[in-house]
């Protein structure tokens, strides 16, 4: 069984390092610092700029393809425009495409599981609620909610109720009979 050498020499790891920093997103890194001055507990972002700036050789490349996702989902948010529903405003939603299902913080007083919701536009809409489960990714939902914040591409929501899954039926169209 052959195995695959590794590069020892330092200047191996720095050609190396060259390289999987060629491959990142051109905004990765200023996103990353920006984003960890908001979140600096986040283990992602904290532990991406670490191995950035001081071990570029040890990123794999599923970890520069999952920090290139992240980049390209913050641009995206970025660049749409909020909903016109102002906060502390309640409203009905949906339907909506519900694109994660976030495990519940087990560290937090109530540790309740949370939907992202997507919808046409690419806007992601975000609430905890203990339904999370009687759901799955894919699924379109409409429920009504109050509007606590819009930041870059999301929308956060508290007090969610009426939460129900959209079912659509197909319609047979009835065959001519020539």
């Amino acid at each position: 069984m052959a195995r695959k050498k590794k590069p020892t020499k330092a200047v191996d790891l720095a050609k190396l390092g060259q390289e999987k920093m060629e491959k990142l997103h051109a905004l990765a890194i200023p996103l990353l610092a920006v984003k960890r001055q908001e979140n600096p507990r986040n283990g992602f972002l904290s532990s991406s700029i670490e191995v950035i700036t001081e071990r570029p050789h040890k990123l794999t490349d599923k970890w520069v393809d999952s920090i290139n996702r992240w980049v390209d989902a913050l641009v995206q948010g970025t660049l749409l425009d909020e909903p016109e529903i102002e906060p502390k405003t309640r409203a009905d939603f949906g339907p909506l495409a519900i694109c994660k299902i976030a495990k519940a913080n087990m560290e937090t007083a109530y540790p309740m599981p949370a939907l992202i919701c997507i919808d046409e536009r690419g806007w992601k809409w975000y609430f905890k609620t203990t339904k999370a489960h009687s759901f799955k990714v894919g699924d379109t939902i409409t429920f009504t909610a109050t509007v606590s914040a819009h930041k870059e591409g999301i929308t956060f929501l508290r007090r969610p109720s009426k939460i129900k899954k959209v079912v659509s039926i197909a319609i047979k169209g009835e065959e001519d009979n020539d």
